[in-house]
């Protein structure tokens, strides 16, 4: 009986934990990844999804950028775009 409750415990934390870990890597959407840009003063004027990583085109302080993020809203590049 007792190496049965441990044993549920141990599944039950398992299932927790996958759950968990799952809902941590959901892709965001690349509208959702525009939206950060914005609140951070960006006007996204061009958005494009390559290689699955979320390509945009915006406008910061009258100077044209170039930022790449990946699925989680990461910024993995942001350049002023000559």
């Amino acid at each position: 009986m007792r190496l049965s409750f441990k044993s549920s415990l141990l599944i039950a934390a398992g299932i927790i934990g996958m759950t968990g870990i799952a809902f941590q890597f959901q892709p965001r959407t690349i509208s959702e990844c525009a939206q950060k840009l914005t609140a951070r003063g960006f006007n996204v004027i061009d958005k494009d999804i390559d290689d699955g990583l979320y390509e945009f085109e915006g406008i910061k302080n009258n100077q044209k950028w170039e930022v790449k993020m990946n699925q989680r809203c990461k910024v993995l590049l942001e350049r002023i775009d000559d």
